[in-house]
């Protein structure tokens, strides 16, 4: 898979606050099956939120969401599933361990957008820079600069994930042996 574009345009998908890992995000048994194909796993997440939300996302889109994305069990699979969209995200706020789990996976994210929503609505088409924290609401003009995830994260998510980075840095030791 393509490692996702640290700058995205495309239309935003409000969604509320308190979205669990396990259940919203993604049925559990993906997890407990150990899914980890990114093709299987985009068309699955959202599925209890909405059954056809992963079929209306296209590359580029925008997940905007509220407080405590993510909460719960820390699963990856639902990240999984967001790369293998190539979505963003955008939230009020993520707990640490999805944190840490969007980045593993390679999703871009700003996790940390006070009142994002208050500036958004659901279909607005949104230009957002990774790697500033710049976010522009083409449809309103409205714009807003959000603190973005430490250098060395973006490094992980730019590579595709930490597994993707990990095999980058393996090959370059054997080469270099």
């Amino acid at each position: 898979m393509t490692p996702p574009a640290m700058q995205m345009e495309g239309r935003a998908f409000i969604l509320g606050d308190d979205i669990a890992n396990d259940g919203h995000l993604m049925s559990l048994e993906f997890a407990l099956s150990r899914e980890i194909d990114p093709d299987v796993l985009r068309h699955q997440i959202f599925k209890g939120l909405d059954k056809t939300l992963a079929g209306q996302l296209q590359p580029g889109d925008l997940i905007v969401t509220g407080r405590r994305f993510a909460q719960g069990n820390p699963h990856i699979q639902g990240f999984i599933g967001l790369h293998g969209a190539q979505v963003g995200l955008l939230t009020e706020s993520i707990p640490s361990a999805s944190y840490r789990l969007a980045i593993n996976a390679g999703v871009p994210l700003l996790p940390n957008c006070p009142d994002l929503r208050t500036h958004i609505n659901h279909g607005d088409r949104l230009r957002v820079d990774f790697e500033t924290g710049l976010v522009i609401n083409e449809t309103s003009g409205a714009q807003a600069t959000f603190a973005p995830i430490p250098k060395h994260a973006r490094g992980i998510i730019k590579a595709g994930g930490w597994r993707p980075m990990f095999e980058a840095r393996l090959a370059a030791t054997r080469a270099a042996q």
